[in-house]
């Protein structure tokens, strides 16, 4: 097959990480079927070792079909991401083949080899795994004299049986050795593909039975362009709304801090003049715990979209995480008895101010609390093989509104929280495919639940 420029922009900085790559695909119903499209064997290795540490923890058999990489490179990668490789093959969880012998020992027939997938999912739901994740290196194909409109079909007849089947493959494509033309039919025949370290739905694919339907190219290509037009003006839009938002939100987040800062010197100078009565100055003393509140909250705006604005996504301990924030709430609630329980050397894959979520959950619990001296419990469970729960328990209980607000992700005109602090816990968790819960608790008891995707140890 003839080498040309692939149609595609070049892989340069890249904004998502592998950990991110790795959470979305904890986080998202994948496709039976994706497409990974790379320009170097940095990008290729750290997709494939997202997917299959992915499908190991998950509970799957794993294949790796070889053509350019070996079985050194594979193992390494897996190793770098804490997979006690030996032990996964050795258990049979997770196979190394050659992708020529496999799909050309006997000459390349698409049916047989939609059959043979076939009966090994099958049979790796009988060995007792969840299924089949296979990853293949496509550069295959070019040690065959069929054209790629063959191999393609095979993507085709593959992708029609894929949703009756317990298995998830990944195609990869090298861009810098297939052609333009080449990567657009792939492209046709993936629902999702990952591009740049990025999981994305794919605009241009079409279903088995519209590729087989049509032979004109003209128009695929014209379908491919509007999709492109459509998604582009979608992005335009959504950058547009956010900017205008971000204008609004600084401009309103100064002026109400400015104008409260002003309102709560003259109230506390009011407060202090001695003729006012009893009464007048446990008002003033009201009005001016509640200009506290709104500045406060107001910082927190502010504090939060810094926050957030720039995240990072990757592997963070929650040994010190947890004794940094208690220690830190703790210098500003002496009176407070914060206990650590549960699980020790976890490793979580967390946006980087995981800490700032943790110290306000800390915080929250502590505040909530009618009493002198206050009591949090922070808790690490992992019962999960592929999830660390971390729970904030103390007395008291979450509004209903509070829990609702937050757990359908936004309010209504009737329905909202009272203050920003949930929301901070909530939008840094789910940065890195996280979630937070709230659990049913004992009577009197509050229950914060943040949930997040574990690395192997």
């Amino acid at each position: 097959m003839e080498q040309s420029e692939a149609e595609f922009a070049p892989e340069m900085a890249r904004h998502a990480t592998a950990a991110d790559l790795r959470a979305e695909l904890g986080s998202h119903d994948l496709s039976r079927h994706l497409a990974l499209f790379y320009r170097s064997n940095e990008s290729q290795l750290a997709a494939v070792t997202a997917f299959l540490v992915k499908g190991l923890q998950s509970g799957h058999r794993c294949v790796y079909l070889l053509d350019v990489n070996t079985a050194t490179d594979i193992k390494s990668a897996l190793r770098r991401a804490n997979v006690d490789v030996e032990q996964r093959i050795n258990a049979g969880d997770f196979v190394i083949r050659d992708a020529e012998e496999v799909y050309l020992e006997s000459g390349f027939n698409p049916t047989e080899m939609v059959s043979t997938l076939e009966t090994e999912a099958n049979a790796s739901v009988a060995d007792g795994y969840n299924g089949l994740w296979i990853a293949g290196e496509n550069s295959w194909c070019f040690h065959t004299d069929q054209s790629f409109d063959h191999i393609v079909d095979f993507e085709a007849d593959f992708d029609a049986a894929c949703p009756e089947l317990p298995v998830t493959a990944l195609c990869q494509y090298d861009l810098d050795r297939f052609n333009g033309t080449s990567a657009a039919k792939a492209l046709r025949t993936h629902a999702q593909i990952i591009y740049r370290t990025q999981l994305c739905k794919n605009p241009f694919y079409i279903s088995p039975a519209d590729y087989r339907s049509t032979d004109n190219s003209e128009l695929n290509a014209q379908l491919m362009l509007e999709q492109a037009y459509s998604l582009t003006n979608a992005r335009r839009d959504i950058s547009d709304r956010e900017q205008r938002l971000d204008i609004v939100n600084r401009v309103l987040r100064h002026n109400i801090r400015n104008d409260l800062n002003l309102v709560q010197g003259i109230l506390e100078m009011v407060n202090e003049t001695e003729s006012l009565s009893a009464e007048s100055h446990q008002r003033l003393a009201i009005a001016i715990e509640h200009a506290e509140s709104v500045v406060e909250m107001a910082d927190k705006a502010r504090y939060i979209q810094q926050t957030t604005g720039n995240t990072t996504v990757e592997p963070q301990r929650l040994d010190s995480l947890i004794k940094t924030a208690i220690e830190e709430v703790t210098a500003d609630y002496p009176a407070a008895d914060v206990q650590r329980s549960g699980a020790t050397g976890v490793t979580v894959l967390a946006d980087t101010n995981l800490d700032v979520a943790l110290r306000e959950a800390i915080e929250n619990g502590i505040i909530h609390q009618d009493t002198d001296s206050p009591t949090v419990v922070v808790s690490v469970l992992t019962a999960r093989e592929d999830m660390a729960q971390i729970e904030i328990r103390n007395e008291g209980s979450i509004p209903n509104v509070e829990r609702y607000t937050l757990e359908e992700g936004a309010e209504t005109p009737l329905e909202h929280s009272s203050g920003l602090g949930l929301w901070l816990i909530k939008w840094i968790v789910e940065n890195a495919h996280g979630s937070i819960r709230f659990p049913d608790s004992n009577a009197g008891e509050a229950c914060l639940q943040i949930e997040l995707y574990l690395v192997p140890s």
